[in-house]
């Protein structure tokens, strides 16, 4: 997963019921996890540092991690350790939490892949999605973009509508030879991102997009030449 200098993710502060804990990205080899090799260590590692900043928001209890919403209600998160033919083991760690939408971050660590948890503060109400929420400026949508190509799901760039205590997927991008990065909202109705080739070379930059939505909701892009 990789952290965009040019974007705040999770951006702006949320005060109502508890200052944000901005989630730390898993970047094996970079920052907290220079030492560590790969994704599931690196989760745990952080949940390890975490964890202790959350002034009792979140603790650890062996295979759970209790949330406690607003509520006052302790949800407990169980790592999914049966294999399946429906599904694989799925592991859990705190990665912080979300301050410009009142959501948990947590990482969900599989055998083969690994995904974003979030879970709403007030309710337990939870939905996965692909990578890290970049937050639009008024905290409406957000944006995950991924350089990670899933069998079966291609889509890379997704938006989703903040809707009351719900999340709603709004728009997707599906790409095969192309990766976004740098991506950066430049209003609450837009955002830009760099295209670069997917494969072993991806240091050429070929185009820079922009997503926007109209005034029905529905989204579209274009290449700036």
């Amino acid at each position: 997963m990789r952290v965009f200098p040019t974007v705040v993710l999770c951006l702006a502060v949320w005060t109502r019921h508890a200052s944000g804990q901005s989630p730390l990205a898993v970047t094996p080899g970079q920052g907290l996890c220079r030492t560590v090799k790969n994704s599931g260590d690196c989760a745990r590692t952080i949940d390890a540092r975490q964890i202790p900043l959350s002034h009792g928001r979140v603790r650890r209890s062996g295979a759970a991690l209790r949330l406690r919403l607003t509520s006052g209600r302790v949800l407990s998160v169980v790592d999914d350790t049966v294999d399946t033919a429906a599904a694989s083991p799925t592991w859990f760690s705190y990665l912080g939490m979300c301050s410009g939408i009142p959501y948990y971050v947590l990482w969900a660590q599989h055998v083969e892949g690994s995904a974003i948890r979030l879970v709403n503060i007030r309710t337990g109400w939870g939905v996965t999605i692909r990578d890290l929420p970049i937050v639009s400026p008024d905290r409406r949508h957000f944006v995950t973009a991924t350089q990670t190509q899933v069998m079966y799901h291609p889509e890379r760039l997704a938006v989703w509508r903040v809707e009351a205590d719900t999340l709603v997927h709004e728009w997707g991008l599906e790409t095969m030879d192309w990766i976004p990065v740098q991506v950066r909202w430049v209003s609450s109705r837009g955002f830009q991102f760099e295209r670069k080739r997917a494969g072993l070379d991806t240091s050429m930059r070929e185009a820079i997009d922009t997503a926007e939505v109209d005034s029905v909701g529905r989204w579209s892009t274009r290449i700036q030449q």
